[in-house]
């Protein structure tokens, strides 16, 4: 593996965990939680992504559409604010679509 395509890796698995920060500060179950980039696309690089949040248990899901790369940050300890509004959006989403099945995240 390349050091550009190890880099990429990184990004997006930080990507992903600062989708778990934003739940945990919002008090949601992330044990409950499945965070995907770019599900249905070939690996990469991709310049825009797509991120969608689903409940493990059941078929609710949320999906923001177009992200740049750029919001997403490797090692850095920051959020891009611009990402961060995004997955809060997403995920008061995903909980009002949860609660609306009578499910608790």
């Amino acid at each position: 593996m390349s050091t550009a395509q190890k880099l990429y890796s990184t990004v997006m698995n930080d990507a992903v965990e600062h989708v778990y920060i934003h739940a945990l500060r919002q008090s949601l179950d992330t044990r409950v939680l499945a965070v995907e980039f770019d599900v249905g696309r070939d690996p990469g690089p991709h310049l825009q992504h797509t991120l969608t949040i689903s409940l493990r248990s059941a078929p609710i899901s949320v999906t923001g559409q177009d992200i740049p790369h750029e919001w997403l940050s490797a090692g850095t300890g920051f959020i891009d604010s611009r990402f961060s509004r995004s997955v809060a959006a997403l995920l008061q989403e995903l909980n009002k679509k949860a609660l609306e099945a009578g499910l608790v995240i």
